[in-house]
C-alpha cells in the first residue's frame, strides 16, 4: 500500500494493512473535510511494501519512515459543499456558472476528500494554488475517466477469476482428487500460508454458503469427505484465497499444469501474475484510484514471450498481465478496445499517466 508523508514523497506499507487502512475512507454524504487535512485515499493502494507505519484504530495511515511521531489534537472542522467549492475558486480554481451545480452536486456525492485525488498533482505545493486555466469540468473528467477505468478492469479480472479457479480446481482433481485440498502431501506451507489456514477459510465459506443449492445438495447427500469436491469450493472462496494456494504448491508440475493453460512456462511469474490481479480487483471493487497511482505490486516480467515492463507498478503493467492472459482463455474479451473507448472519451487524460507508451497497443503482450 502507498502512503504520503508530510514532505510528499510516497513510501510503502504491507498488504495486511490494506482492508485496515481502507476502512477508515468514508465518503461525505453533503459534508466534505477540509482540504487542509491529510492527504486523500488515492494514496492508499492494495498491494506489498516495506516500510515501518503505524496505523490508528480507526484505520488512517500515520508516522513511517521519515515522519514525525508527535502527535497533536486534530481540531478542523468540517465544511459544507458551498464553503469548499468557494475555497477552490479562491485558490484558482475555475467554476463557470453552468459547471457550479455538477460542482457542488460531485461535491455533495463523491466527497471532496476523495475528489482531492483527482487535483491534488496540480496544486503548488508553496501556493497551494491551481495553475492558469484549471477549471472543476477537468477534475469531473479525471474522475469519471477512473471510475470507467475501475469498472472496466473490474470486468476484465471477472472473466479472468473465473477462468484461473477452474485451471487450478481441474488440474488438482485430475491429478490427485476432487477433494486435493485436504491431502497434506501436495503442499508446502509457509509460514504465512499453510494447509491449516487454506482448510480453516474453505469451512468458513462452505459454511457461509450453505444456503446455497449446491452447497445443499452436497451435504444433504454425502457424509465424507466433510467439504464439498474442489469445483463446488471454488464457487465459494475468495481468489486470493486461490492465488495463495498456488504459490504453496509443493510439485512444479501442478504448478506448471496450471500456468500453461495460459501459455505461461514459469509458474514464479504466474504466481506474481494472479497476485497482481487480485491487488488490482480488490483496488477496484473498493472504489481505489487508479489514476496516477504506483500500484503496490510488481508482475514479474515474461521474458520468454518478450514483456519486460519499463515501470512495474504502473497500471499498463497489470493491463499487459490482463490483457495476455485473457488472450489465453479464447473467450471473448474487450479489454483493449474498452479502454481505448476510455481514452477517446476523455482526451483531456493522458494515457501517460497510466504508465501508457504512445505505442501500447502494439506493445509485447498486447500485439
Amino acid at each position: 500500500m502507498m502512503g504520503v508523508p508530510r514532505d510528499g514523497q510516497p513510501f510503502s506499507l504491507d498488504s495486511s494493512l490494506g482492508m485496515r487502512c481502507r476502512s477508515g475512507l468514508a465518503t461525505t454524504n453533503g459534508i466534505a473535510l477540509d482540504f487542509a487535512a491529510t492527504h486523500p485515499p488515492h494514496v492508499l493502494v492494495f498491494g506489498q511494501g516495506s516500510a515501518k507505519a503505524d496505523v490508528q484504530k480507526a484505520g488512517f495511515l500515520f508516522g513511517g519512515q521519515g515522519v514525525s511521531q508527535q502527535k497533536v489534537s486534530y481540531l478542523k472542522k468540517a465544511s459544507s459543499p458551498e464553503v469548499l467549492l468557494q475555497k477552490l475558486e479562491d485558490r484558482g480554481l475555475v467554476v463557470s456558472k453552468c459547471t457550479r451545480q455538477a460542482a457542488l452536486d460531485y461535491l455533495r456525492g463523491v466527497g471532496g476528500y476523495r475528489l482531492k485525488g483527482y487535483w491534488h498533482h496540480l496544486v503548488d505545493a508553496s501556493s497551494q494554488r491551481f495553475p492558469s486555466g484549471s477549471s472543476f469540468d477537468q477534475i469531473i473528467d479525471r474522475w469519471e475517466f477512473d471510475r470507467e477505468l475501475r469498472a472496466a478492469t473490474a470486468a476484465a479480472i471477472d472473466r479472468l477469476e473465473v477462468a484461473i479457479r477452474t485451471a487450478i480446481a481441474d488440474a488438482l482433481s485430475l491429478k490427485h482428487s476432487p477433494h486435493w485440498f485436504l491431502l497434506p502431501g501436495i503442499f508446502k506451507p509457509t509460514r504465512d500460508w499453510g494447509m491449516g489456514h487454506l482448510i480453516r477459510k474453505i469451512e468458513e465459506e462452505v459454511r457461509r454458503a450453505e444456503g446455497k443449492r449446491f452447497v445443499e445438495h452436497y451435504l444433504a447427500k454425502y457424509d465424507e469427505p466433510y467439504l464439498p469436491p474442489s469445483w463446488a469450493v471454488a464457487e465459494c472462496v475468495s481468489f486470493g484465497l486461490w492465488s495463495r494456494t498456488y504459490s504453496i504448491l509443493r510439485d512444479v508440475n501442478d504448478k506448471k499444469a496450471i500456468s500453461r493453460r495460459f501459455a505461461i512456462d514459469e509458474p514464479d511469474v504466474f504466481k506474481s501474475w494472479i497476485h497482481s490481479l487480485t491487488v488490482v480487483r480488490n483496488l477496484a471493487a473498493h472504489h481505489g484510484q487508479i489514476l496516477r497511482v504506483k500500484l503496490g505490486v510488481a508482475p514479474a516480467n515474461y521474458k520468454k514471450a518478450g514483456i519486460k515492463f519499463r515501470d512495474q507498478k504502473s497500471f499498463f503493467a497489470t493491463a499487459t498481465v490482463i490483457q495476455y492472459l485473457l488472450r489465453q482463455t479464447r473467450l471473448p474479451n474487450t479489454w483493449g478496445e474498452d479502454l481505448e473507448a476510455i481514452f477517446s472519451k476523455y482526451p483531456s487524460v493522458s494515457p501517460s499517466e497510466l504508465g501508457f507508451p504512445v505505442t501500447w497497443r502494439s506493445e509485447p503482450g498486447w500485439s
